[in-house]
């Protein structure tokens, strides 16, 4: 019985020291799990309309894309990582060529054109942090796969004529966009942007490229960028 006594302070102290630890580990938890993440990430999934210029203009149809996006940053900073990855379709188009390039009034030829493309880009995002309506600025340099169908026919030197003309390739391609997200509800948001993307080399027929001379007829296929606009619309999810 004597001994419980000296005892007994020894035993409060290790309780204090147990809770005392206890709540330390406790507070730590707490701030750890309210302190923000290190980066942020946005992810986005769009629909995509392609609006082909300049020489691709001149014989693709309207493209329509699927397109998924992801951004890197951290959080109330304006600069982020934006990476991109689509496959757009571009419908079939025919284009007729010019009638001063043919051997007679009788005699009509046609380029049809349609093409599967890959499109993936990385590059800088410039948004402002912190907005309920959220403008922003990219630039991405990355490829474009091409799978281009392109057929001329019709009629030349008074008999029906076909050939084909297509082209498959990979190209270095960048591009330069700007756009706004607006939040819907917490880590929902809705994004509109705007892209101008070029791809640097894609062999393809133009119709001023198919003269009828000399009894024959001459395909002059070439190399042109492909610059087209791109406008996308989806979600995009994250904090």
């Amino acid at each position: 019985m004597r001994l419980a006594r000296p005892l007994s302070p020894l035993v409060m102290a290790a309780a204090l020291c147990v809770v005392a630890s206890a709540a330390s580990a406790q507070n730590s938890t707490t701030a750890a799990l309210t302190q923000p993440p290190p980066f942020q990430q946005l992810a986005g999934g769009y629909l995509v309309g392609g609006f082909p210029m300049g020489d691709w203009g001149k014989i693709a149809g309207f493209g329509l894309a699927l397109d998924g996006t992801d951004i890197i940053k951290r959080p109330n900073s304006i600069w982020g990582v934006r990476s991109s990855l689509g496959v757009l379709y571009n419908f079939s188009r025919t284009v007729d060529v010019p009638a001063a390039n043919l051997s007679s009034a009788s005699d009509q030829l046609g380029i049809e054109t349609k093409n599967w493309s890959v499109l993936f880009g990385i590059g800088p995002e410039i948004a402002a942090p912190n907005k309920t309506a959220t403008p922003f600025l990219f630039g991405t340099v990355g490829f474009d796969t091409y799978w281009t169908q392109s057929v001329l026919h019709g009629t030349a030197l008074g008999a029906p004529y076909s050939a084909e003309h297509g082209d498959s390739r990979m190209s270095f391609a960048w591009s330069a966009g700007l756009g706004v997200r607006r939040l819907v509800t917490a880590g929902n948001l809705v994004e509109l942007s705007a892209e101008y993307r070029s791809g640097s080399t894609h062999e393809f027929l133009l119709p001023d490229d198919v003269p009828v001379s000399g009894g024959a007829v001459h395909a002059n296929r070439s190399s042109h960028t492909s610059d087209q606009i791109l406008i996308r619309l989806g979600t995009v999810l994250g904090e």
